[in-house]
């Protein structure tokens, strides 16, 4: 007869890696709603999201923030151009096309970036004082990546 052993407590580092991992899985699933609520995939989102107001941001560069290759990014770009989110451009080096938001993608922008703070699982159950720690945390962490 073997003698059943207790299971074994998780330590304190794969404890935080297993809560972190699923408030990624969390905030990945919340951002994909808020985005489909707004007829944008995923990568619509992304890429009205790294857009500045006015501003103009080349092709490339967009790629860059929003991780994807060049030939994804020409249907990304398409696709928002067709609903009139964003609008391209060429400046003075022709080789160089960029994109900016119209007022509509502006519009849409805002939206979609008040309904993620509506309900976002970062902020949900969090006394503001807890945010505040939070946000401490997360910029000494986002420091040690820079």
């Amino acid at each position: 007869m073997s003698a059943t052993l207790p299971a074994a407590q998780p330590s304190l580092e794969s404890e935080l890696v297993a809560l972190a991992s699923n408030l990624v899985g969390r905030i990945w699933g919340h951002f994909t709603a808020r985005a489909a609520e707004l007829n944008l995939s995923l990568a619509d989102a992304k890429a009205l999201g790294s857009l500045e107001q006015d501003q103009t941001l080349p092709m490339r560069a967009l790629a860059a923030r929003i991780h994807s290759n060049p030939s994804n990014l020409t249907v990304i770009v398409a696709r928002l151009e067709a609903r009139g989110l964003i609008e391209r451009h060429v400046g003075d080096d022709r080789r160089v096309k960029g994109v900016r938001l119209t007022a509509a993608g502006v519009a849409t922008r805002n939206k979609l970036e008040a309904r993620l703070l509506a309900d976002h699982p970062v902020l949900r159950g969090l006394t503001k004082a807890e945010q505040a720690t939070l946000l401490d945390l997360l910029r000494r962490l986002d420091a040690a990546y820079s």
